[in-house]
């Protein structure tokens, strides 16, 4: 059975071009511009997460997610400080080839105990593969000077067993040649307000992505979104938007509509999360730790 794109979400009012100039604020455990309290050394996290079973990053009031797994692991062996901070709030069943993450902590073990320690207490689809002591001013969301993400669709009349927890799968024709020529239109800076959510929009919806690109292999195809910052569902409805183009239901005319800001044009529909992965996170070189233990694996960490 073909399952339908979930909506962005809309305004019944005409955007109006009253978005507030800076992000609201957050609690204070994720401001950017807070070090860590005295006594207490910033703990870099660096890991991956199949995301199928878990409510996203951010701590639910209902459900398991990675953040409330990885807190919880920190104090079995432990941790007394505060709770762990994401570099992103990713949405229920989004994957993550790389997330990085920290915790200000009193902690006083050898990074390879506490590498071995977390893997110890973590599920086998939530998996750290760096530990380290960052620098007092780094911080995992607001460090963050790029994001890449890749979204996959399968085309297949039968999608393998394999590959079904990552991929969406659309049925019928698709013109790759329309939705190569709308993605390169998503280039650039754009009023990004009908791609988010309502809590989305209360933010500054300016946002620039540097990559925006459709791969093909065979029946697969992939679409590669990279940018310093995204808003709440904003890559998954760029996604969606594309295939609404190259299904024949939009136009140029839509897309350059949509990215001018407007919000009286059709819905775009945000797709399913389970075909998204946040493929990686960027920091200024001078922020990297001299102080680590771990590494990433040189062979296949995804199925495609």
């Amino acid at each position: 059975m073909k399952r339908h794109p979930e909506p962005s979400g809309r305004s019944a009012a005409r955007h109006g071009g009253t978005r507030p100039a800076l992000p609201r604020p957050y609690r204070s455990e994720e401001r950017g511009n807070d070090g860590p309290r005295q006594g207490l050394r910033r703990l870099r996290i660096d890991l991956a997460f199949l995301g199928t079973s878990y409510r996203g990053w951010q701590v639910q009031a209902r459900g398991a997610t990675v953040q409330g797994l990885v807190d919880d692991a920190l104090r079995k062996i432990g941790h007394r400080g505060p709770k762990v901070v994401g570099c992103s709030r990713t949405d229920s069943g989004v994957h993550a080839l790389r997330f990085t993450a920290h915790a200000d902590t009193a902690l006083d073990r050898p990074l390879p105990a506490l590498l071995k320690g977390l893997n110890a207490n973590l599920p086998p689809d939530v998996r750290v593969y760096r530990a380290a002591w960052a620098p007092s001013d780094f911080h995992a969301r607001y460090s963050s000077n790029g994001k890449a993400y890749r979204y996959h669709l399968y085309t297949g009349s039968v999608v393998p067993p394999a590959l079904a927890p990552y991929v969406w799968q659309w049925h019928g024709p698709l013109s790759l040649p329309d939705m190569d020529a709308s993605a390169r239109l998503v280039l650039g800076e754009h009023d990004f307000s009908p791609f988010t959510t309502a809590d989305g929009r209360e933010k500054n919806t300016l946002r620039t992505v540097a990559e925006c690109r459709w791969e093909q292999r065979g029946p697969l195809l992939v679409l590669h979104v990279g940018g310093p910052s995204f808003l709440h569902r904003m890559v998954r409805c760029i996604a969606g938007l594309l295939v609404a183009v190259g299904g024949g239901r939009m136009g140029e005319a839509h897309v350059r509509r949509a990215l001018s800001g407007a919000m009286d044009g059709p819905q775009i529909p945000a797709l399913p999360a389970q075909g998204l992965a946040l493929w990686r996170v960027e920091y200024p070189k001078a922020l990297e730790p001299k102080d680590a233990f771990g590494e990433f694996p040189e062979g296949p960490e995804f199925p495609l």
